[in-house]
């Protein structure tokens, strides 16, 4: 293909779209550090895995999956001729859950260092034995509560950040929470919430890879509320993960929800299903993928009118949701009709 494009360059043709990209692209840089998200250090596994696809702009060898020191900091960068690079990473170590996320960064800049905060796998943690020793271990009485002692300060600093809308101190606070010592308990509760509220307020800040590193994690905990899962499948169809956003739902429908919630969480599930629907109608490009998606889309966001009319008792976020969605049916059929107009 090169030999072409200098072929047809020599002659004195136009130029050809391969020249014309090959002319504007410029190299664009995402730098990222990963951290253990309890102390903020770096992580107690000395390397790590990071696999990544650019997703958008769609090119040649642009995906890798590399063995790397935890401890430096992680460089992507390709040559782009649109607006934006957008990367798919995915970040895994032994003592850690793994942890996908999203990047961007635009055409010709370079973004970062990205703290990437990974949870440590509570199994990992309590697996590990102690070194051998002679000494006679000194006995001591257990705690009444295995959570009695954690420093919450960061927790509830980002509890009144939350309530008073600024999305940005929220998340700066709760990045910098105690991780919880188990998986069940009190705090591991509020630590589930937390990491909603977390996501919440990246997702108000357009910051869709801190809100899919939060959510994540947060659906983890058995504690985790239906809203978690709802805010993850908004995030992972926000960027184009439709079908892990779809999976998510599903996931959310196996769980035990408490009789008293369950009309409107399955109002609200099928709210976001017609939400990722919509999402690749606005992505679509060709007539008849604006038909096809834009007509699902109609479909699932009537059905879910209909449900959510009939949620009892009322729900303000499914009436909310029930507004929302009659307003997008006529952005989707307006945008419709300008097509075959």
């Amino acid at each position: 293909m090169l030999t072409m494009v200098l072929i047809g360059a020599c002659s004195g043709e136009a130029d050809s779209p391969a020249e014309v990209s090959l002319r504007d692209s410029e190299p664009s840089e995402i730098v990222l550090q990963a951290v253990d998200a309890g102390t903020g250090a770096a992580l107690s596994d000395d390397r790590m895995t990071v696999r990544y696809l650019v997703r958008s702009p769609i090119t040649l060898d642009a995906s890798a999956t590399e063995q790397v020191l935890s401890g430096e900091p992680y460089r992507i960068e390709h040559a782009v001729a649109e607006d934006r690079m957008v990367v798919e990473l995915r970040l895994e170590a032994p003592s850690y859950h793994r942890l996908d996320t999203v990047l961007s960064v635009a055409r010709g800049s370079s973004a970062g260092p990205f703290t990437i905060r990974m949870a440590r796998r509570l199994d990992r943690v309590a697996g590990r034995r102690p070194p051998a020793t002679t000494a006679r271990p000194i006995s001591r009485p257990a705690p009444a509560d295995p959570d009695a002692g954690i420093d919450r300060t960061a927790l509830r600093a980002g509890d009144r950040a939350f309530q008073s809308e600024d999305w940005a101190a929220a998340a700066s606070a709760y990045a910098r929470m105690e991780a919880p010592p188990r998986g069940t308990g009190t705090y591991a509760g509020e630590y589930a919430q937390a990491l909603m509220n977390r996501g919440i307020s990246h997702i108000n800040l357009g910051e869709w890879g801190g809100a899919l590193e939060a959510l994540e994690e947060a659906v983890g905990f058995e504690s985790s509320s239906s809203s978690a899962f709802l805010r993850l499948t908004q995030a992972q169809c926000s960027v184009g993960r439709t079908e892990a956003g779809r999976r998510s739902l599903i996931e959310l429908g196996a769980r035990a929800i408490p009789a008293g919630e369950r009309a409107s969480v399955i109002a609200l599930v099928e709210y976001q299903r017609a939400m990722c629907s919509q999402h690749e109608f606005g992505r679509a490009e060709s007539a008849i993928e604006v038909v096809r998606s834009g007509g699902r889309a109609i479909q699932e966001f009537n059905a879910f009118i209909e449900l959510g009319e009939g949620v009892t008792p009322a729900s303000s976020e499914v009436d909310a949701a029930v507004t929302d969605a009659r307003r997008r049916v006529e952005q989707i059929r307006k945008r419709m009709r300008q097509l075959r107009g």
